[in-house]
């Protein structure tokens, strides 16, 4: 029986992406650069963040996980996850065919939200998000959903 919800993001919350995640001077993630660098080869090159540890001792058959991230979904993503032994229920990821480029990742996540915690089998379970986007965080905290900020909670659990 399900007790809870638990959501990841995946880079800079789970996975450590940064050799192929370039920014621009502000801040903000460079998407031509960055596609280019989306691939197998590169994806397999990522690492594990402390919290993957966290996720990978959630008992599934009480905690119902879900990937939400902003990224287009490949099959290497899923391999990667795999390969590692990360297990999730649900992956909501952007559409391929780029119609949700423009939207940016908060609202995009929290429509992805909603539309699965609003079903009637998971209204009544508590839900915890990690994101480690301030813009995602806010969004989702205006939502009414419990979000924690993942690139705190990593270096505290990298620091114990």
């Amino acid at each position: 029986m399900l007790r809870n919800i638990v959501i990841f993001d995946l880079d800079a919350t789970i996975v450590d992406s940064t050799h192929r995640t370039p920014n621009h001077p502000d801040g903000t993630l460079n998407l031509p650069l960055y596609l280019t660098l989306k691939n197998r080869e590169n994806t397999m090159k990522d690492t594990l963040l402390p919290l993957a540890n966290y996720w990978k001792s959630l008992d599934l058959s009480k905690t119902y996980v879900i990937v939400c991230t902003a990224r287009t979904w490949a099959d290497f993503d899923q391999e990667f996850l795999d390969s590692h032994g990360l297990k999730a229920h649900k992956i909501l990821h952007r559409a391929a065919d780029g119609s949700e480029n423009s939207t940016p990742d908060g609202k995009l996540k929290n429509k992805w939200l909603r539309r699965v915690l609003n079903l009637r089998q998971f209204s009544k379970l508590p839900a915890v998000m990690f994101d480690d986007a301030a813009p995602v965080i806010s969004e989702m905290r205006r939502a009414g959903l419990a979000t924690l900020n993942a690139i705190k909670v990593n270096q505290r659990l990298a620091a114990s």
